[in-house]
């Protein structure tokens, strides 16, 4: 018998539009437990992330739509979400795009977050140098 998404489209075609929808979101746990719900796409702006989810890879986080960071406190975890909403919102925009904050007293493990998450400019020069 085969287990996993890539059957339900023989079983029901609701069932798999059902998987389907599911998989728009993912599970963040961070370390000390907590758990985010984001929208795949906003994930994806993460090459870490992009590389677990992608179905391709065979991971067990692309399977089950989820990722636990096991470095990462839900303080900052919370942060590198709300920017991968920021910069899924804002790419390609044609209008100034206004700064993304970030509160001086995780500056450290924030950026350590974003060089593991992979998140390109989540970090300018400038902004590091005017928060440490």
């Amino acid at each position: 018998m085969t287990t996993g998404l890539s059957c339900l489209g023989s079983i029901d075609p609701y069932l798999k539009t059902m998987a389907e929808q599911e998989s728009e979101y993912v599970k963040l746990i961070s370390s000390d437990g907590f758990e985010f719900i984001i929208h795949r796409e906003a994930a994806m702006r993460s090459g870490t992330m992009k590389n677990m989810l992608s179905g391709a890879a065979n991971f067990t986080e692309s399977l089950e739509n989820q990722v636990t960071f096991r470095d990462i406190k839900a303080i900052v975890l919370e942060t590198a979400c709300r920017y991968l909403y920021y910069k899924w919102q804002n790419e390609g925009s044609t209008t100034e795009i206004p700064e993304f904050v970030i509160e001086p007293e995780l500056a450290l493990e924030t950026l350590m977050a974003a060089d593991f998450l992979d998140c390109k400019y989540f970090w300018s020069p400038s902004k590091l140098h005017s928060l440490l």
